[in-house]
């Protein structure tokens, strides 16, 4: 999502997930303390977790269990170059043997999207909760044009994928800058409660700027700290009984 002048507002990057197989790693024992190492020296997992999902009777035989989300592709190359031993390798013969036991580990593609203004716009702009759903703003509106397609293939059937779309608005960054500044000293020196700015181009209609008031972190939308404190916050975890004997 783009503002009329091309700054971008939000943004999809590639990540990667890191899959355990547990039934292939725990196919030989041989397997098991290598991939433990790999995983917790490279990813920094942590190792009484892994030993879990690799004992535990629900997820011994499990061929997808989620280690780790949103790593980069630096990352992930890390961990292939790691596990990939090449003829001209200085490593050991012991290093090398170790490295090819490795087992049991893929990556699943997904895709993490940011927000390089953080809260700015945020009502309008919106977000999304997951990969595919978007309830509010400019997000939830436009969620199938900014999604695109999966590929699949069925046997013989390929559908290809297909890219998602760009949307251009016509909010002006530095407008709406402009806007929040001011918003937020008006709150600020009057304690309004109820404010709303729409900025626009008396000629053709457009929205250059729109407020109301409200700022989250669009990276962070479920990070209520600047609005409850930790013990309100705390509160809200709670059961219904539980608050009722508050």
């Amino acid at each position: 999502i783009y503002d009329r002048n091309g700054n971008i507002l939000a943004s999809s990057s590639k990540v990667y997930n890191v899959i355990l197989d547990c039934k292939v790693i725990n196919s030989e024992e041989k397997y098991v303390e290598p991939t433990v190492r790999a995983l917790v020296d490279i990813f920094g997992a942590d190792e009484e977790e892994v030993r879990t999902l690799l004992s535990d009777e629900k997820t011994k035989d499990s061929q997808y269990q989620i280690l780790k989300k949103e790593l980069s592709m630096d990352e992930k190359k890390a961990f292939e170059d790691y596990i990939t031993v090449t003829e001209d390798s200085t490593l050991s013969e012991s290093e090398k043997a170790e490295r090819e036991k490795v087992k049991g580990v893929w990556f699943e593609e997904d895709y993490l999207r940011t927000y390089p203004f953080n809260d700015l716009a945020c009502d309008t702009i919106g977000f999304t909760l997951s990969r595919d759903v978007a309830d509010v703003g400019i997000e939830s509106y436009y969620n199938s044009t900014l999604m695109g397609t999966d590929g699949r293939q069925y046997e013989q059937t390929i559908i290809e994928p297909t890219d998602g779309q760009n949307i251009v608005l016509s909010l002006d960054v530095g407008v709406q800058q402009i806007v929040e500044k001011y918003v937020n000293g008006f709150k600020k020196r009057m304690g309004a409660k109820n404010i709303g700015v729409i900025v626009e181009d008396p000629n053709t209609g457009e929205i250059l700027a729109m407020d109301g008031g409200d700022r989250y972190d669009l990276n962070e939308p479920r990070d209520m700290s600047d609005v409850y404190s930790e013990e309100e916050i705390k509160t809200m975890s709670l059961c219904p009984q539980e608050c009722s004997r508050l």
